[in-house]
């Protein structure tokens, strides 16, 4: 009697370690929005996209690039979706957060009409119902404010892409230039009686810094700095 009962109890423990291995080797649950818990070191969502701009300081009333960088589905997936889901995306929605939408390719421009930070977002999809999401924020400043470098203390305007402005320690000194739409920035600095000092550059990011060349009699290509202050 005693033997039949450990034999039954020998017998339990066998199956229970079978319904764990097979448990330990088992697929992820799927539903049809896809994989829900992945098997093995997989985790359960896709590795989040990217969306980089240019340039790296983006200015109201500008062109902005947007560049999606989405990653491919794991190779796990593919039982999922039937075949291979990693073919090219062929369809991205672009919502660029201030109230303005597109359909376009992996890159797109937009002009910000207003200064703020933006939640710019894409999604993009593929023929087989594969679809993956991007999303980045989008700081956009405005050039008007004070900003100091080698000629001391700069106040600048921007009135929609015009530059106007004079150096603090002289009214006379007159600023006046451009943004161009692609972001370039360039204004001259005149000094009466002196010929004009023209600096080129670009915003750094958040624009906070221009950084640029300097031209004029006593700067030929000379790099040049302003910080906001």
């Amino acid at each position: 009697m005693r033997d039949r009962s450990r034999s039954h109890a020998i017998t339990a423990i066998v199956v229970s370690l079978a319904v764990v291995a097979a448990g330990c080797g088992s697929e992820s649950v799927t539903t049809p929005d896809g994989p829900t818990e992945a098997a093995g070191p997989f985790t359960s969502q896709f590795p989040p996209g990217t969306i980089h701009t240019a340039p790296a300081g983006a200015i109201v009333g500008t062109l902005i690039s947007l560049q999606s960088h989405i990653a491919t589905v794991p190779p796990h997936y593919y039982s999922y979706y039937g075949s291979d889901p990693r073919r090219t995306y062929e369809s991205y929605y672009w919502d660029f957060g201030d109230g303005t939408t597109a359909v376009g390719g992996e890159s797109i421009s937009h002009v910000y009409a207003t200064v703020g930070v933006f939640v710019a977002s894409v999604l993009a999809r593929n023929s087989e119902g594969t679809s993956q999401q991007a999303s980045s924020n989008i700081h956009v400043g405005s050039l008007t404010g004070r900003w100091s470098g080698d000629y001391g203390r700069v106040s600048i305007t921007q009135d929609g892409l015009e530059l106007r402005g004079y150096v603090d320690d002289s009214r006379e000194v007159v600023v006046e230039g451009r943004v161009s739409m692609t972001g370039t920035v360039t204004f001259s600095i005149t000094r009466p009686g002196l010929d004009p000092v023209t600096f080129t550059g670009a915003a750094g990011p958040n624009v906070t810094t221009l950084v640029g060349i300097a031209k004029g009699p006593n700067a030929v290509d000379r790099p040049w700095k302003l910080t906001r202050d």
